[in-house]
């Protein structure tokens, strides 16, 4: 016969099982895997620590403890990912939306709000939009600036703009974000479009250190990951293909890996980008990069220092 755990035992239970795997955030894990099974708070697991599981909730934890323990993502697991205070829908289509691509996001709003008195119209586009979490954040953030903006996000993924439209229509975005099949900026030049602001948080994992990665990463996208000998390939090909298509004065972002600022700095200097902006995540790693198109192939100020 199963045994009868209360919420408070198999917490205990499981989140030393995790650590015997490995595992650093057991505790957290442990909670956030049985809250969403019992459809609750993670704090209303503490005031019900003395229920009672029945033996279906149970059987059905214990294959998340399993998953889990074989290092799949708790939110592969779950099924969503909570990014700008916004759930997105996640599965291995897709890489999962992480905390550090929110200072994309972020700077992005500030940029258009800046714009907002000079210009009535922007096209803004994310290359390698995923489960869409940056241009759908985008979207629902700036609802109330007064722009008409044209929303666009691309994929050579079909699976990933399947999921990226399930979480535009879960948002209620979905009529203000055209998704486009294909490589990086190709669909974009098949519309003859002259963007305001292009963005990604492209592959930036070099190809030598994928197989140094945390266990949890061999659950997501190898599509999604690798960028070449030294992790640049795709910001090389981005850059030097929107200096041509960005609108003078028009935007270019990155979110970039830990060891790519510098190159990615230098290859936008290269093109023609000024006014370039460095912004550090929470660990004060170098995270975002931001530069403008030179106004009529000017040159300008290269440095615009770090937030």
């Amino acid at each position: 016969m199963t045994e009868r755990l209360t919420i408070k035992k198999i917490l205990k239970k499981t989140t030393d099982y995790f650590k015997e795997h490995g595992i650093e955030t057991a505790r957290l894990d442990a909670e956030v895997l049985l809250a969403d099974l019992l459809d609750m708070e993670r704090i209303k697991l503490y005031v019900n620590f003395d229920r009672p599981l029945t033996e279906v909730e149970i059987n059905q934890y214990r294959q998340r403890v399993i998953q889990r323990a074989k290092r799949m993502p708790v939110a592969y697991i779950i099924g969503y990912q909570e990014f700008m205070s916004l759930k997105f829908k996640v599965n291995e289509d897709v890489l999962i939306p992480r905390p550090e691509t929110e200072h994309l996001v972020e700077a992005v709003i500030q940029r258009v709000n800046k714009l907002a008195d000079k210009r009535e119209k922007l096209t803004v586009i994310d290359l390698c939009t995923g489960s869409g979490a940056i241009i759908i954040s985008l979207a629902k953030e700036l609802a109330d600036v007064p722009l008409e903006i044209n929303y666009i996000g691309t994929d050579v993924s079909q699976e990933a703009l399947a999921v990226a439209k399930d979480n535009a229509k879960l948002h209620q975005v979905q009529n203000q974000i055209q998704f486009l099949v294909g490589d990086l900026l190709n669909p974009v030049k098949e519309l003859n479009l002259k963007p305001d602001i292009i963005i990604s948080n492209p592959p930036y994992i070099a190809d030598k250190e994928l197989q140094e990665l945390e266990p949890e990463l061999q659950y997501e996208p190898e599509i999604a990951l690798k960028a070449g000998e030294n992790g640049i390939d795709f910001y090389r090909q981005i850059i030097s293909e929107t200096e041509q298509l960005l609108t003078d004065g028009g935007i270019i972002g990155f979110e970039v890996g830990n060891q790519q600022s510098k190159s990615v700095y230098q290859l936008l200097e290269e093109n023609n980008f000024i006014n370039l902006t460095v912004i550090d995540d929470y660990a004060e790693v170098p995270r975002v990069i931001l530069g403008e198109k030179a106004l009529d192939g000017r040159k300008g100020s290269r440095f615009n220092g770090s937030n």
